[in-house]
């Protein structure tokens, strides 16, 4: 009798737990979005011209210094993404949504990427 008490009172718990709800210290889902999309594009940045860059020396800094001015425009911090992004990864339904996202934006630019690219005219002819 005691332990099918016990499960009753952790199924009635378990069943009343907000499973839908995101703590309010968590960056809201939309805005997690815009976050990544700009640190996916910023690691590509890095990855495709400060890594080559030979005039700067600390590349890591450089790619940090990047995130932080990430941060700064999406009025968030490091510590408040982290603990957003390990949430998010505790909850894959939440997860699924904003990866699904941002994965429909990049199908959407994908043609964009491949057009090819205006010849601007100076009017000049290049000497011999």
């Amino acid at each position: 009798m005691r332990c099918t008490a016990v499960f009753l009172l952790l199924l009635f718990f378990s069943s009343c737990s907000n499973r839908t709800g995101i703590p309010g210290d968590i960056i809201p889902p939309d805005s997690m979005r815009k976050i990544m999309k700009d640190i996916i594009e910023a690691d590509q940045y890095s990855t495709q011209f400060i890594a080559r860059d030979s005039m700067k020396r600390d590349k890591v800094k450089a790619s940090q210094d990047l995130m932080e001015v990430i941060f700064k425009i999406h009025h968030t911090t490091r510590a408040e993404f982290k603990t957003s992004l390990n949430f998010y990864e505790s909850r894959p339904d939440l997860n699924k949504k904003i990866f699904d996202s941002l994965m429909a934006d990049a199908n959407r630019r994908k043609p964009e990427l491949y057009l090819p690219k205006p010849v601007i005219k100076t009017g000049k002819t290049p000497e011999k």
